[in-house]
């Protein structure tokens, strides 16, 4: 199965032993196998006990169920592989403490295997599932909605706040174009989203390692580059639900996730434009805020972010006023307005802030140095990686995708103080984590006021 424009064979990729890389790490891919075509779930039997299940412990929810499961059960009954399902309720479900809880209190102990038939929310607690269980997972793809097929991390809500947590790899991704390309058209625009994003956080993870030394693969960046290149390509199918394009979206964030798998971290697949979909998630179980799907808000965040570094390219470092701006910082002050804007979500937030190393001063100063001496080679990073912000809005604009938080019921007013909350989500260098330092926060903030 080589993917449409990069020649690279997925289940090849797969089947490489696992080795040592220049950058360091060993190397490897957790999923064994990605069938992408039609009619891959009268496959699924077997590979249940090619892969050594007796009886499976089946998630998903009452939309998911209605895409795939029938067939899944279809082909389990036709191969007599017993199993125990769960499913969850229509509503819009957060991976949070009460459904990772459901999951396991309805879960068989006499299976031996779990099978997650859905995406987003329901791969994420699978995953979780899978990793505590010590069981394989094989995953049946209802959408191609998101690059978390093929990672080993979940993306979870614990006490409000989104975070991600290590789990499960799938053994095995079963995706069916039958259903795919019959996913609901927003889910699929939500793919590309995600895949959008990598433009930001590649660029990001580069920044990062310039400027604190952070972990970098060149290896696992490649990857990722063919992943969106794939994507991007065959992007223009989306609309009639070619079903070369679906296969193409799908294959490209399943590779992705193998590159982060590889890396072993969600450096390389998310970056500030993922924040700003964690945080919009984050005001909407709170205070009942619109909110889209995971994807769509990463193409919208991957637009802001676009605008922020179009803007930061014609500023200049100025150390003494960056070293100015940091001594007149009252943190306190700004964690009182963190409370009003995210309401409980915001204490863990806070916490983790007040031990962070971009609170501290010598710590500050001596990143502020390096990205000084580093700047001509930060802004040839962001020229190398980054489209222009024309070229994506136009790309999301002509599939029908939102470009803009008003396009997703948000006001474009609070986008600047999103972007400012977004330093303080995890310790990822970032867009706004650079502004910060370089004294800029309010100046690439400000360029959130205009619409896009």
């Amino acid at each position: 199965m080589k993917t449409e424009n990069t020649g690279i064979d997925l289940n090849e990729l797969m089947r490489r032993p696992p080795f040592r890389c220049a950058c360091g790490k060993i190397h490897r891919a957790h999923l064994k196998e990605a069938l992408i075509c039609e009619g891959a779930i009268g496959r699924l039997a077997s590979c249940v006990k090619k892969y050594g299940g007796t009886k499976v412990y089946i998630l998903a929810d009452e939309n998911t169920f209605a895409a795939a499961g029938q067939p899944v059960l279809n082909d389990l009954e036709k191969e007599n592989v017993p199993y125990t399902l769960h499913r969850f309720g229509k509503e819009r479900a957060e991976p949070d403490e009460k459904m990772i809880g459901s999951a396991f209190a309805h879960f068989d102990h006499s299976c031996d295997m779990i099978l997650a038939v859905g995406s987003g929310v329901i791969n994420d607690v699978s995953k979780i599932v899978a990793k505590t269980t010590g069981h394989p997972l094989i995953t049946v793809a209802t959408a191609p909605s998101m690059d978390g097929y093929a990672s080993s991390t979940s993306s979870i809500v614990r006490d409000g706040l989104k975070v991600s947590v290590d789990s499960a790899c799938p053994t095995v991704v079963i995706g069916d174009l039958a259903v795919l390309k019959n996913a609901p058209l927003q889910m699929i625009r939500a793919g590309l989203g995600d895949m959008l994003a990598k433009y930001i956080s590649v660029c990001e993870w580069r920044i990062g390692r310039i400027v604190t030394g952070e972990y970098y693969c060149e290896d696992v960046a490649a990857l990722i580059r063919a992943a969106l290149k794939t994507c991007v390509d065959n992007a223009g199918g989306i609309l009639t639900r070619d079903p070369a394009a679906v296969k193409a979206v799908t294959e490209g964030l399943i590779l992705s996730g193998i590159a982060a798998d590889w890396a072993g971290v969600s450096r390389p697949v998310s970056g500030v434009e993922h924040y700003f979909s964690h945080i919009w998630d984050m005001r909407a179980l709170e205070f009942g805020t619109p909110f889209d799907l995971h994807g769509i808000q990463c193409g919208v965040g991957t637009l802001c972010a676009l605008r922020g570094y179009e803007r930061l390219k014609t500023l200049l470092p100025d150390p003494v006023a960056a070293k100015a701006a940091f001594a007149a910082f009252d943190k306190e002050a700004w964690f009182s307005r963190l409370r009003g804007f995210l309401g409980k979500a915001a204490d863990p937030m806070i916490g983790g802030a007040k031990t962070a190393d971009r609170y501290d001063p010598e710590q500050h100063a001596a990143r502020l140095d390096r990205i000084c001496s580093h700047w001509n080679e930060i802004l040839a990073v962001i020229k190398e990686e980054l489209p222009p912000f024309a070229a994506v809005k136009t790309l999301l604009t002509e599939l029908g995708a939102p470009v803009n938080p008003a396009d997703m019921g948000l006001p474009n007013g609070e986008a600047p103080m999103v972007f400012k909350i977004t330093k303080d989500i995890r310790d990822k260098y970032i867009l706004s984590t650079l502004a910060w330092d370089l004294g800029l926060l309010d100046v690439i903030a400000a360029v959130f006021e205009e619409e896009n």
